[in-house]
């Protein structure tokens, strides 16, 4: 089966997301006050966009369920519509300073759901950042206006009140500021992650459920591991076989990955030997109705489980207008500088023009579920953690900590009330966009 190349999505224009009046479905949700345009404006901008997507219409009505679940998970779907705002009607109050922050690496889409426990450098257990897909070079205020929304919208959605809300966003740009610091000062910059003996509450929850889980219980969700015919995926509502036409462009691109895995990808047979693939229906935010497909490869060493590597279609960034089409070797190039490692598995390919990133489904990755996060402590707790990953990811080198610390200076008190300002009227908007969408 070919898949047809998919164009970029374009931006909209700064016009079609500027300051309005506030519509009555609005006010239902948030104070005239806190919003700086129509929630409309965002149902349109997302019609818009997902036309571009051109995505099947089961998947389209899926992600728009999906969407109309709750604020968070329209907030988590639609990182374009944030990073219109921030290039439009909330650009002002997406400043943190009055001098212009230095230009760096940032995630592009930093929420809580894109934290996660993933295989460390030296094998253990890690929690950090775990997708890059929209990466690129901005102000740390992207990711900083963005996670601390975030961070809000989970505490309403756990019926936290508005203090804690607030206590929560703060304690998470307190942490942050603190960690850069830090780093600024010389401190040691593991990566952008925490390991087990600094974690706390839940997130240490998390990492220990990690190392405890087996490669074999790990595949077992996925993989009838004793079938007679060898190892093969579960036929499920949301894991699927492909057509053979596929899974031979699915075979041809493999080659194509392979050809630029180095050495240090030591843990399968070379060349790659794959044991079955199928198409995974069910998973992602921004991301959700792209190609995913999981591949079954056999492991170096005839007593080891097999690997399984996720193939999944990037989403082309929209954090530049206009965005950049999506590129596979940009994704890695990024990871590898906000995170200071990768699995060595972790690569690139195209499929039927598309890009797409491959990398190891490991056993160890998890990330907390959002009702988890139920009291102002464990909030708290992990948007600390956050704040120290973020911090790492963004002073990944002395020259760039230094850097920022030299825009925070003496202002950290300032940034971190606005942050907070942000952080508390943005996720008005988005409930509001959310209410405008279920309408």
């Amino acid at each position: 089966m070919r898949i047809p190349p998919r164009p970029a999505p374009q931006a909209l224009t700064p016009d079609r997301l500027a300051p309005a009046a506030v519509t009555r479905t609005a006010r239902a949700s948030a104070s005239p006050s806190s919003l700086r345009r129509e929630p409309k404006q965002a149902v349109e901008f997302i019609q818009a966009f997902d036309q571009k997507l051109d995505l099947p219409p089961a998947r389209l009505k899926e992600k728009q369920a999906l969407m109309r679940e709750s604020a968070s998970l329209l907030f988590r779907a639609m990182p374009a519509l944030f990073h219109e705002d921030l290039r439009g009607a909330w650009a002002s109050e997406a400043r943190l300073l009055e001098r212009p922050a230095p230009q760096v690496p940032v995630v592009g889409d930093a929420h809580l759901g894109n934290l996660g426990t993933f295989r460390g450098p030296k094998g253990e257990s890690v929690w950090g950042l775990n997708d890059f897909d929209q990466a690129g070079i901005a102000s740390p205020e992207v990711d900083l206006t963005r996670l601390a929304t975030s961070v809000v919208l989970t505490a309403r959605e756990a019926g936290l009140d508005a203090k804690a809300q607030a206590d929560a966003a703060e304690s998470f740009a307190n942490a942050y500021f603190k960690e850069l610091e830090r780093l600024a000062d010389g401190g040691d910059n593991p990566g952008a992650f925490v390991k087990k003996k600094e974690a706390r509450g839940k997130v240490d929850d998390l990492i220990s459920q990690a190392d405890a889980t087996s490669s074999r219980e790990a595949l077992e969700k996925y993989v009838h591991l004793d079938a007679k015919q060898g190892p093969r995926f579960h036929s499920t509502d949301t894991l699927r076989p492909v057509p053979s036409s596929l899974e031979r462009e699915l075979d041809e691109a493999l080659v194509a990955y392979e050809k630029r895995l180095g050495g240090a990808a030591d843990t399968v047979k070379r060349p790659l030997r794959v044991l079955d693939v199928a198409q995974r229906l069910d998973a992602g935010g921004s991301s959700y109705g792209l190609g995913r497909y999981y591949v079954l490869v056999e492991a170096e060493g005839a007593k080891k489980s097999p690997v399984l590597l996720e193939v999944k279609e990037l989403l082309a960034p929209s954090i530049s207008r206009p965005p950049v089409p999506a590129d596979g070797r940009t994704t890695v190039e990024y990871q590898r500088e906000l995170s200071g490692s990768a699995n060595p598995l972790t690569g690139f390919t195209r499929l039927g023009g598309r890009a797409f990133l491959v990398r190891e489904l490991e056993p160890e990755k998890a990330r907390l579920a959002p009702k988890a996060l139920n009291s102002k402590k464990e909030l708290v707790a992990v948007a600390e953690q956050a704040a120290l990953v973020l911090a790492r990811a963004h002073g990944g080198s002395a020259s760039r900590a230094a850097a920022l610390a030299g825009w925070v200076g003496d202002d950290a008190k300032q940034a971190t009330k606005r942050l907070v300002a942000f952080a508390r009227s943005y996720a008005d908007q988005a409930e509001a966009d959310w209410t405008a969408l279920r309408a």
